[in-house]
């Protein structure tokens, strides 16, 4: 993209250009860059009050560690304002003290009047119509814009301090321009006032209460109108140049190799943490997926690299997507990530914008898959590596509309409004900390295993949710239609009557009832015999009546240790029966022995303990007939429910089972079990 001087900022006065901006957005930063890279102006002024001078010039400094700058004035919400890297203003401010530059602050600190919301179109549509003509046509649409006596009396005084500072420059005998980087709503008000004579405001000249904090990691997400994701790549770009021929696909498995695996050395035998990283881990994950997005995620304006925030959405997409599948062993469909992109594209101009944020990223990737889905995007599209948790500052961390201040909560409101409007709380489920992951091994010391109770009830639901289910399959297939002559029987068959209207009778139905009640339930995923994918073989009694004996056999739980004592698992195929307490090892069984296959041991145990007549049968495809024939033999019928037939939602969630060391970790599973 190129840029045209005379267009995006015309000189309103001798020496002073005006540049309009979108406050808070990283699209906007990289144009105010790439100007100042091709002017390199004498100096620069932006739109922040000249009160906080010297707590903005810390927090630059502090960059790219991301500052809050609070001030407290009585009678007044707190005033915060968040100095990111991708901030157009911080980024003038910074480009000013690498250059050696002088720069100023020339909006007036004065009591703001009712706030109002600018209509500022997505900024990424300067990459479609061009910078010049994106900020030109904005300017244009500024003047029918609300504004407010407050309004006026700051624009009089942005004026009035850009006089000054052009006079401050002459004084030391800089010849060159000063470029001042203003809200958009402001600059055509401020271009026709800053030619004529002004006045010194009447403002304030301090404030009585002025911190700098550093920003908790996790508040990050919640405080930046574009995700953090999207300032990392922008700070990574301000000291590289990525060239064409350092984009190759053979990056993508290398930086997943560092990014995706979560996985720590092990500490015993046969166990596998996959839940926990070390902190050197986590740094270097931290690092690379901004370092690769950089790569594959940036675009030139003028002599600049830049954010391309479509292109990082799929960058986004596939980090989380592989992370996904190394956390919980399921893999993401080509149908998922289509509609994943739709949705998010659909989602966002719905809201009047044009490329999607770490929001509108949340919300497709639980509805095309779950949360845990949700939680790897959310986690990828919030990294931010620099920001530490603490630092030489104290720490402020958000909590809805407040602000935790270590000693104080105070309410507060924002410098700027936000650009876009989103919940301060992403809509992903916490999970716990990493805790010294090492110490979760110590958990298996205690003896027995036993189940999530909160598992236990879905999984009891969803089987009498089959049992029902078989029963009104077998029911529908015995009921008989004929045509009405004396007796409605059990009602009229609407369909039956419409498909054969030509007929000019009335069809009337007659209900049968199954012969029996569906007792075991066996749910068979997929089949494995000699395979390896699912060695976990294990047979347990319910603990109380309530509850159903149950055999399975799963992925190893050992491989992937979720927490102190907790392990996760994936079902291949499962048995439930009832009343409890009956079920012997199936697995242990001589009278399986002959069986090869895993499904076929539980079909067969599954007919031998059932109590009913019918037994549930669900799998992707139907019973063999030896299988039919061994439960003739019995007098049990074999219900099939083919699997494609059920919700695969519900299936996902019944699939994964944890099993916990000891009844004395379910207290704390719940802060472990995603």
């Amino acid at each position: 993209m190129n840029l045209d001087l005379d267009s995006l900022a015309p000189e309103v006065v001798a020496g002073i250009r005006l540049v309009p901006v979108v406050h808070e957005r990283v699209d906007l930063a990289a144009v105010v860059r790439a100007l100042l890279a091709e002017v390199k102006p004498a100096g620069v002024a932006v739109e922040l009050p000249a009160t906080l001078r010297e707590v903005v010039d810390k927090a630059v400094d502090r960059l790219p560690e991301i500052s809050v700058v609070v001030s407290e004035e009585p009678g007044e919400d707190a005033l915060l304002w968040v100095v990111t890297p991708g901030d157009p203003a911080v980024e003038a401010l910074r480009w000013a003290r690498e250059e050696g530059r002088k720069s100023f602050l020339v909006d007036p600190d004065v009591k703001y009047g009712e706030r109002h919301r600018d209509p500022v179109p997505d900024p990424y549509a300067l990459w479609h119509l061009g910078a010049a003509e994106y900020l030109g046509e904005m300017r244009k649409q500024a003047a029918s814009w609300p504004s407010s006596p407050a309004d006026a009396q700051r624009e009089a005084g942005m004026a009035h301090f850009l006089q000054r500072a052009r006079q401050e420059l002459d004084q030391l005998g800089e010849s060159g321009p000063l470029m001042a980087f203003l809200g958009v709503a402001h600059v055509e008000r401020v271009a026709q006032l800053v030619g004529k004579e002004t006045a010194s405001p009447f403002a304030r000249r301090q404030r009585t209460h002025l911190e700098l904090r550093n920003l908790h990691p996790e508040s990050l997400s919640g405080l930046m109108a574009d995700a953090p994701l999207v300032h990392a790549v922008h700070e990574q770009l301000r000291s590289i140049h990525p060239q064409a021929e350092e984009q190759p696909s053979a990056q993508l498995e290398a930086t997943l190799a560092q990014t995706v695996s979560r996985r720590v050395p092990l500490e015993r035998a046969g166990f596998r943490i996959i839940a926990g990283e070390k902190d050197q881990q986590k740094h270097r994950r931290r690092r690379s997926i901004p370092a690769y997005a950089a790569r594959v995620a940036g675009r030139q304006i003028g002599s600049v690299s830049a954010v391309d925030r479509q292109s990082l959405g799929a960058v986004v997409w596939q980090i989380a997507s592989r992370s996904y599948l190394e956390q919980t062993q399921e893999k993401v469909a080509v149908w998922q990530r289509r509609l994943f992109f739709d949705f998010s594209r659909r989602y966002t101009l719905q809201q009047g914008w044009l490329v999607p944020g770490l929001y509108e990223w949340v919300v497709a990737a639980r509805g095309v898959a779950d949360d845990n889905l949700a939680w790897e995007v959310f986690d990828v599209a919030r990294t931010y590596p620099w920001q530490r948790d603490s630092a030489e500052l104290p720490t402020a961390r958000l909590d809805g509309d407040e602000l935790d201040l270590g000693t104080r909560k105070v309410r507060f409101r924002r410098r700027f409004f936000r650009v876009k409007q989103r919940p301060l709380r992403v809509p992903v489920g916490e999970r716990a900390g990493d805790e010294a992951p090492e110490d979760w091994l110590k958990g298996f010391d205690s003896l027995g295993i036993c189940s999530y109770p909160k598992e236990d009830l879905v999984i009891e639901d969803y089987a009498d949710f089959l049992q029902k289910k078989a029963v009104s399959v077998l029911s529908a297939e015995r009921r008989r239609t004929e045509p009405f002559s004396t007796s409605l029987m059990d009602g009229i068959d609407v369909r039956e009557t419409l498909r054969n209207l030509h007929e000019g009778r009335i069809y009337v139905r007659e209900e049968r009832r199954a012969p029996g009640q569906a007792g075991s339930v066996v749910v068979i995923f997929e089949d494995e015999s000699t395979g390896s994918q699912y060695p976990y073989l294990m047979t347990w009694h319910g603990e109380h009546s309530q509850e159903s004996d149950m055999a399975f056999y799963a992925t190893d739980p050992f491989q992937q240790v979720v927490g102190p004592g907790i392990t996760r698992a994936t079902y291949g195929g499962f048995l439930m029966t009832s009343p409890p307490g009956r079920l012997f090892d199936v697995w242990e069984d001589s009278d399986y022995a002959p069986v090869v296959s895993k499904a076929e041991v539980l079909v067969r145990a599954a007919v031998d303990y059932s109590e009913q007549r019918l037994v549930v049968h669900v799998a992707p495809r139907p019973p063999g007939a030896g299988l039919k024939r061994y439960a003739g033999l019995q007098g049990k019928r074999l219900v099939h429910l083919p699997l494609a037939s059920l919700s695969p939602v519900t299936l996902k969630k019944i699939r994964v089972v944890h099993l916990l060391a000891g009844h004395d970790k379910r207290a704390l599973a719940k802060r472990y079990i995603w």
